[in-house]
């Protein structure tokens, strides 16, 4: 058992210098405890917002929603797979993502679970890296903007009035 230690260790430690971090990834929290996103914040003037404000709500339009924001992260990178890629080869791979593995009735949280989380081919999990430096588990960062949609449509009036027509 001994030999197979330094092995073990190898391999727990490759994937995290190959990201470029010595230490393991954020969950979508800095270290001060604030949460992190994919754009700024708040978010209603974003063009991501009012098209779902103007949408049929649901878990498809959710998540268009949440690809939607990559629009707006030009300035962050997406780690897939051993690869860094940009906002727009990020996005792309989100909506492939929901033409291709959605199942309907499928809740949102549930989606990024079993498909943003973790790469189906590898299970290696999907990165974000911030202009910082700081790198986070893509699925957290998600689940920030699903907690930022929900909360701004809470409060905003507009919301009410879309979902009463």
């Amino acid at each position: 058992m001994k030999r197979l230690l330094p092995y073990f260790m190898a391999l727990f430690i490759s994937p995290l210098f190959i990201t470029g971090c010595a230490t393991a990834p954020l969950k979508g929290i800095t270290p001060e405890g604030k949460k992190v996103y994919l754009g700024p914040v708040p978010i209603n003037d974003t063009e991501a917002y009012q098209t779902f404000l103007n949408s049929p709500k649901g878990d498809v339009n959710e998540q268009t929603y949440m690809f939607s924001r990559l629009k707006l992260a030009t300035d962050l990178s997406f780690y897939h797979d051993g690869s860094w890629y940009n906002w727009l080869e990020a996005y792309r791979g989100g909506m492939w993502l929901m033409r291709n593995r959605y199942k309907k009735g499928q809740d949102s949280r549930t989606f990024l679970k079993n498909y943003v989380w973790r790469s189906e081919d590898t299970g290696q999990v999907h990165l974000i890296k911030y202009p910082d430096g700081s790198i986070h588990e893509g699925y957290y960062v998600l689940l920030n903007e699903l907690d930022l949609l929900e909360e701004t449509l809470k409060n905003d009036p507009r919301a009410a009035k879309h979902a009463a027509a």
